[in-house]
């Protein structure tokens, strides 16, 4: 993304925020885990001993008692970018065990990559995941970066790792150009672009919230009808839950001759983030309330972003709220969450570590 890009999608996020109701509210219902119910785990990264921040996205693997973390400080690498440093930050991929997240006694865990950075060419700054349960491999965006002369660029990448440490580096798989997110699965790779232009033309898009991202399988877009299409996951009955994320909705789309269509849309109250689904198939769903606050948070560091995680059933479209946090106090930026039979997990793009709450039995 150049800097014309970034400055007029700043420009564009601050009109919506203001604009087309900046800050959306939850409704009188309470959240499910209130903030006695829940605590911040701080992950310590083995191989440098710093504390991990930018736990953008979650996986699953209850078969195995863990949770997967792709993580890594998108507001450092930029400012490291932008100040054309010789090397920039890197993340990691990390395996957490379900069991200690939700031990009370636990407030921190050190974790190590799955993968080691210097297997990557461009860097290990993982985005996206998402976890292929048949092959036991993970699936993610990897946002490398490229220097040519003395500025660098961002180039995303699809890429596979083995799920059990296993010394197992795929072959990394071209991505648009505004790769967001990623789903595996039965029915192959899919991943979203949240623009379909880079550079001017996706700043262009921001502005005008023009209807042009979507969804892609290996041989392209199959759906390209979305304002900003973020985190994307396959539902049980085979079809795909997509964030749409500047429409406030979460997009149910349905295989299609012209390969998905648009069978149902569930309004959010906020701006949808990454999404998961659930053991009993609803869809958990990460929103920013306020585009406003989170644009101040994430591009200039002014502030906290408030935080709210909802459940979706995708065949009433009801939606219920499980976590609220209006001033972003106790977690800010929450990207995306999992819930299982113990509780919910939550991790931020902006925030350290992981925020877990307990069930109430």
């Amino acid at each position: 993304m150049g800097k014309t890009q970034l400055k007029t999608s700043f420009v564009a996020l601050l009109l919506a925020g203001c604009g087309a109701g900046g800050e959306q509210g939850q409704g009188a219902a309470p959240a499910r885990y209130q903030f006695d119910d829940c605590k911040r785990v701080a992950l310590i990264d083995a191989a440098n001993g710093e504390v991990v921040r930018g736990a953008e996205d979650l996986a699953l693997d209850l078969e195995n008692g863990r949770l997967f973390v792709s993580a890594y400080d998108r507001r450092a690498v930029e400012k490291a970018a932008r100040k054309k440093r010789d090397e920039l930050p890197q993340g990691g991929v990390y395996a957490v065990p379900l069991d200690a997240l939700f031990d009370p006694e636990t407030k921190e865990l050190t974790v190590s990559s799955l993968a080691d950075p210097k297997d990557f060419t461009g860097g290990l700054r993982p985005h996206g995941l998402s976890y292929d349960e048949k092959n036991h491999e993970l699936v993610f965006i990897n946002r490398t970066y490229e220097r040519h002369r003395r500025r660098w660029r961002m180039v995303p990448h699809l890429q596979r790792i083995g799920a059990n440490g296993e010394m197992f580096v795929g072959a990394p798989s071209p991505a648009h150009c505004a790769a967001n997110d990623v789903a595996a699965g039965e029915g192959g790779v899919v991943t979203t672009f949240d623009h379909a232009s880079c550079g001017f033309g996706g700043g262009v898009e921001n502005l005008f919230s023009l209807k042009r991202s979507g969804l892609a399988d290996e041989n392209g877009p199959v759906f390209s009808k979305s304002v900003f299409a973020n985190g994307v996951a396959r539902l049980q009955d085979g079809e795909i839950a997509m964030a749409a994320t500047r429409e406030g909705a979460v997009l149910l789309l349905a295989p299609s001759e012209e390969g998905f269509s648009e069978r149902a849309r569930l309004t959010m109250p906020g701006y949808p983030d990454n999404v998961t689904v659930s053991t009993g198939g609803e869809i958990v769903a990460a929103l920013h309330p306020s585009l406003m606050k989170l644009a101040s948070a994430r591009k200039l560091g002014l502030g906290r972003a408030p935080s709210r995680i909802v459940e979706a059933d995708p065949a009433t479209g009801a939606v219920s709220v499980l976590f609220d946090d209006p001033s972003g106090e106790m977690f800010s930026a929450a990207t995306a969450a999992v819930e299982t039979g113990r509780g919910m997990v939550a991790g931020s793009v902006l925030d350290e570590g992981l925020l877990v709450c307990q069930a109430r039995i």
